[in-house]
């Protein structure tokens, strides 16, 4: 949902549903991030299922999902959108923050339901979860203007 998601809305001007081609839009570092994003996005989900249906069996893959979220979350906090309009970007960058903020504490909280002895993976167990529900919750709220 969240590749969906980015794909259609972060840059409805370009190209599958805007004015510019498909090559054109790729001429602005921010749809190009976006792109980029999407992509990762599909394949880390993608790696995710496999770790969880067993397709992958190292110990080790099931690490990648809080290292990605985590790591994620940290690159949010340092995207920016140079727009004109100072309301358009505050409004942005407001959105940005809870998800990047939910992002890093989902990692951490993964992260520790797989490294933490069994009796004690109950509230991390919880917690990235609940954090995805949220992040969720705030791009239905989504708006930049």
């Amino acid at each position: 949902m969240l590749a969906a998601f980015l794909f259609f809305r972060a840059d409805p001007e370009n190209w599958p549903l805007g004015e510019n081609g498909f090559f054109e839009s790729f001429g602005t570092a921010e749809v190009a991030q976006h792109r980029l994003f999407v992509i990762l996005i599909i394949a880390f989900g993608l790696f995710e299922w496999a770790v969880r249906t067993g397709r992958i069996a190292s110990s080790h893959a099931a690490l990648l999902f809080p290292l990605a979220s985590g790591l994620g979350g940290a690159i949010l906090l340092t995207h920016t959108h140079s727009l004109q309009n100072v309301k358009e970007e505050l409004l942005i960058e407001l959105t940005h923050l809870p998800i990047a903020i939910l992002g890093i504490t989902a990692g951490c909280m993964r992260w520790l339901e797989l490294r933490l002895p069994p009796s004690d993976r109950k509230i991390p167990s919880w917690i990235w979860p609940i954090c995805f529900v949220l992040i969720g919750l705030c791009l239905l709220l989504y708006r930049e203007s």
